[in-house]
């Protein structure tokens, strides 16, 4: 099959890591694979030889006027749409993988005038329900409820999110769990008195970092020859405010930039923590478990155990909930013949998410649409 997939960049972020996976398995699986991209910057996330990639030519501001802002408000759609409009009557793809909602109109419209018709799948990455007090703005809304229904498939990654979609009436929507793009590990390697958290240090609330912080003072007055490192995007400010949270536990607390090459983090930890308030599913959940880390994860709604089964391959708790947070860190800690099995169980556990079967379910996908 021939294969398009549009993405914003291949640098930082989990959705631009997941379509750089989604192009290796397919393209290891024989299918001709592209990948358009529109911002331009180093390639953070590798891909195969065997993949194409292409640039969205965007109109270049000349200054930070309003008249040019405007300007590239305007032209810059019209450019968008009109290049995937000759790409798809040029290339004829079989399908345009579109992920997120940065060019959703573009693409509806591409093929709307272009003379051959492609099959669209819109990919989605979040969940479709947040916290009170933490709703969508109008044009995320916008984007899930409304824009969803005239692509020929939906991806969500759970089905708690496909049950919110059929109940608004949106029934063209399949479950596609993100690809593992590491490989798991044989055997567990050695490990050190390391709990582990990796998120965009900058999205501290939606990542329950405060929450982390409450919960290591507490952990850290048991446990002082652990330590707890959080890699991640974040300024100097954001990281003061969290340390405050900790408090005189911050000084057993390493905050580290995001690195490409995280898998070196993952077998150095014994534990892994997710401690989101809300999170779409959790693929830095599901790679820890692949490189033998015992996980906590806090489960929104149904999201996480989908990938983890409490006490069967990792422990669950409640999301926003310090003293539940800190017990489960504590008696990974202290219990080492849990913390073990759980390596163990968590590194079997994950193989359904190989790019390979991941690539194989979006085949079948395709081949669904009529």
């Amino acid at each position: 099959m021939k294969i398009l997939i549009i993405v914003h960049s291949l640098t930082g972020g989990g959705a631009e890591r997941v379509a750089a996976s989604w192009a290796n398995g397919l393209s290891r699986r024989g299918n001709s694979v592209t990948i358009m991209t529109g911002l331009r910057g180093q390639q953070t996330y590798d891909t195969d030889r065997a993949v194409s990639l292409v640039q969205l030519n965007f109109y270049r501001l000349k200054s930070r006027s309003i008249f040019q802002r405007l300007k590239a408000k305007v032209l810059n759609p019209v450019r968008i749409f009109n290049q995937i409009r000759l790409y798809i009557d040029n290339e004829q793809p079989d399908v345009i993988m579109n992920v997120l909602y940065y060019y959703p109109y573009s693409v509806l419209l591409g093929r709307c005038f272009a003379k051959y018709k492609v099959k669209l799948i819109q990919t989605d990455h979040n969940a479709y329900e947040r916290p009170k007090g933490h709703g969508f703005a109008w044009k995320q809304w916008r984007n899930k409820f409304i824009d969803n229904r005239f692509f020929d498939k939906v991806t969500v990654l759970t089905h708690p999110d496909k049950k919110i979609l059929n109940k608004k009436g949106i029934h063209n929507v399949e479950v596609l769990h993100n690809p593992l793009f590491l490989q798991p590990v044989a055997t567990v390697p050695k490990k050190e008195k390391i709990v582990l958290a990796v998120g965009r240090i900058d999205q501290w609330y939606v990542k329950g970092f405060d929450v982390l912080m409450k919960a290591w003072r507490e952990v850290a007055k048991y446990c002082p020859d652990w330590k707890l490192r959080v890699v991640g995007t974040g300024d100097a400010s954001t990281i003061d405010m969290l340390k405050k949270f900790a408090g005189t536990a911050s000084e057993s607390i390493e905050f580290v930039s995001y690195t490409p090459n995280v898998k070196e983090e993952y077998h150095k930890a014994s534990i892994f923590v997710l401690s989101s308030r809300y999170e779409g599913w959790g693929l830095v959940m599901v790679e820890a478990m692949s490189q033998g880390c015992a996980v906590v994860a806090c489960d929104y709604k149904g999201r996480q155990t989908e990938a983890v089964c409490n006490n069967i391959n990792g422990l669950i708790c409640t999301p926003d909930n310090v003293d539940e947070l800190a017990f489960k860190i504590k008696e990974l800690i202290n219990n080492d013949s849990l913390r073990t099995n759980l390596q163990f169980q968590g590194v079997n556990s994950v193989a359904e998410y190989s790019e390979e079967n991941v690539a194989v379910n979006i085949e079948n996908l395709i081949r669904s649409i009529n």
